[in-house]
């Protein structure tokens, strides 16, 4: 702690009763003190990685503000581990670009064994989920004309880094004046929304939610364009690591994470059920078929099986063309095609169906009255990513993947550090509410 007396605090007791009250839950001796021998002499890294959940807890957007609010008010400098002068923005740059992201992990899981053995957190149902975080250049200003913006091949020298992303974004449309004036059914257009893409250059944030307590478990940053279906299973791989899951009973993601790969490793190794919606990509015309599955041509002709074969995982059943097959069917039709297709003087049309097991085929119909019952708590993610916003968490002030992702890392950090307060405080009711808490401890 600082050496700052306590009767400084005089002028200060509710802030550091609300204070010493979360960081007296929050075990930073994996940070260990740096050594020296010329140059300045280093912060302590505790008091450091104090000040910026402080940032989180505050609100502070920027280091500057935050070195600007310690200069001011030496009570929190007592409280953080602050000697003297509180340090410069640089030190705290220097501390998120040069602290590797591991540490601050560490820190993390030992906040979520915590929560589990205080009855909070319990794996029955887990969410996946990623938000975007935008980087801090001047190709995601819109106001700014800069070119070939967009161009992927084309890195933003501010942040090297930064990759090329998009998200989707929901806005009602905007009408104009003589629109406005029209006399319309004002019914039809309540609640009309229009999805709106929009590129930016950043990264994306990984997480996955306990969904009924609706608290971070996993989380790490990646570049934007690293696609979700890609990180899935890694992630749930590393959580197995450090947070025994006893069965849950099941996964929720959104459409992104549809595929054979995720609803199989949810199935087999997790033992799970998997709650995620078809992704009705690459639609594929309707295929007629008899009451024994057979294909029939475009012609309106049942098409003659031919076989079986193997296509990597996946087992398909050939069928061909029954007038270049069949010598009956030939003269049926005077070995021409009724339609003249193109490819009969080659052989004749040919189609495949895959018959063997699919995941995507297999699943829980969206649909069903016990899917939407539970796919409800999937809400929880966006709910979480809501109350991350308020720690300026997807619009850092700060450029390069390792600061980006501490940020991160420590913004989860400070929710987990909430969340043990209010259960050490026997409020257990507002654990996922920051405002609510907070005024709880200031009346203390």
């Amino acid at each position: 702690m600082s050496t700052y007396k306590r009767e400084k605090l005089l002028f200060y007791p509710a802030k550091f009763n609300l204070y010493e009250s979360i960081f007296e839950h929050l075990d930073l001796s994996i940070l260990k003190e740096q050594s020296y021998k010329t140059g300045r002499r280093p912060f302590c890294r505790q008091a450091i990685c104090r000040a910026l959940v402080y940032k989180n807890l505050k609100a502070i957007k920027t280091l500057s503000e935050l070195t600007f609010e310690l200069s001011t008010n030496l009570g929190i400098g007592y409280v953080l581990g602050f000697d003297k002068q509180p340090p410069s923005r640089h030190r705290f740059e220097e501390f998120l670009h040069r602290t590797p992201n591991q540490l601050l992990q560490q820190i993390r899981k030992a906040q979520i064994k915590t929560l589990v053995e205080l009855g909070i957190i319990s794996g029955e149902y887990l969410s996946i989920d990623s938000t975007p975080v935008v980087a801090w250049v001047k190709q995601n200003n819109p106001k700014m004309f800069v070119e070939g913006k967009f161009d992927k091949t084309k890195f933003p020298q501010g942040d090297p880094d930064a990759r090329l992303g998009f998200m989707a974004i929901k806005r009602k449309p905007n009408h104009s004046k003589e629109r406005q004036l029209e006399i319309f059914d004002a019914s039809s257009d309540k609640d009309k929304t229009v999805k709106e893409v929009i590129f930016f250059w950043g990264y994306r944030n990984h997480v996955i939610f306990d969904a009924m307590s609706e608290l971070p478990v996993f989380e790490k940053t990646f570049p934007a364009n690293v696609s979700d279906c890609t990180v899935t299973i890694p992630a749930f791989k590393e959580l197995r690591k450090y947070f025994k899951l006893k069965n849950p009973k099941g996964v929720l993601a959104d459409a992104a994470h549809d595929s054979v790969s995720i609803r199989k490793y949810i199935r087999c190794s997790l033992k799970a059920k998997d709650f995620i919606p078809i992704n009705p990509r690459a639609k594929k015309p309707n295929i007629k078929l008899t009451s024994c599955n057979i294909r029939i041509c475009l012609a309106g002709l049942e098409m003659y099986p031919w076989g079986r074969f193997k296509e990597g995982d996946r087992i398909r059943r050939k069928f061909v063309c029954p007038i270049t097959h069949l010598k009956g069917f030939a003269s049926k039709y005077n070995h021409q095609c009724p339609i003249n297709h193109p490819r009969f003087p080659k052989g004749g049309c040919y189609a495949c169906t895959r018959v063997d097991k699919s995941y995507r085929q297999s699943a829980i119909d969206p649909q069903s009255e016990h899917f939407k019952k539970i796919y409800k708590m999937q809400s929880g993610s966006e709910r979480g990513f809501s109350r991350l916003l308020n720690f300026y968490m997807q619009r850092p002030v700060l450029t390069g993947l390792a600061a980006v992702s501490n940020h991160c890392t420590l913004a989860h950090i400070s929710i987990l550090a909430i969340a043990i307060a209010a259960v050490e405080a026997k409020q257990n009711s507002k654990f996922r509410y920051i405002r609510g808490l907070l005024k709880h401890l200031l009346q203390r």
